[in-house]
């Protein structure tokens, strides 16, 4: 008998143990502990009220994940489009500087999408380089808002983000920055 064959039989059993093993379950992306969401890929932190609730949590672009909100007191929903990667803190103000335009350039299809000058904030959350700023548009001829939030660690980096009827913004607005704030980005 070939050599193939005994081969083949001493990986048999192997194979058979595995085929008898309980499916190994994927480890989720994050969870809420005590009300606060921790994203294992990541290490990003940030509260979650218990008046929002988890819609989803998925992957999204470049390799990031993104994990989906809804406040439960004005009905909109937020975003938090979070990746892992490592930078030289010296450069994340450069990297700051060009998300206003990066996004706006995403937004290409959106009518008359412009940020108004007055929202362009740059600030620390948890320690680390944000930015933030509130865009006006125009769909189906109704005025809507979108609100974005970016805080940069030296290993991760967020992106907070909702959009919403303008009408709805002043209300919303305030209960996302309670979370916003409370991000920790390692």
């Amino acid at each position: 008998m070939s050599s193939r064959f005994f081969l083949a039989l001493a990986l048999i059993p192997a194979a058979l143990c595995a085929a008898d093993q309980a499916p190994v379950r994927a480890q989720p992306m994050g969870e809420v502990q005590n009300g606060v969401y921790h994203h294992n890929r990541t290490g990003i932190e940030f509260a979650v009220p218990a008046d929002w609730a988890i819609v989803t949590h998925e992957h999204s672009s470049n390799g990031a994940q993104m994990l989906l909100l809804r406040d439960t007191v004005t009905n909109v929903i937020g975003s938090a489009w979070m990746k892992a990667r490592i930078i030289d803190p010296s450069h994340i103000e450069a990297m700051l500087d060009r998300r206003l335009d990066a996004k706006a350039a995403q937004r290409n299809n959106f009518e008359g999408y412009r940020y108004r000058a007055e929202s362009i904030q740059k600030t620390t959350i948890g320690g680390k380089q944000a930015l933030s700023a509130v865009a006006d548009y125009t769909r189906a001829g109704e005025q809507m808002v979108e609100y974005l939030t970016w805080v940069d660690g030296e290993k991760s980096r967020v992106l907070f983000s909702a959009r919403m009827r303008a009408s709805e913004f002043p209300a919303f607005q305030a209960r996302f920055d309670a979370i916003i704030q409370s991000a920790m980005v390692p």
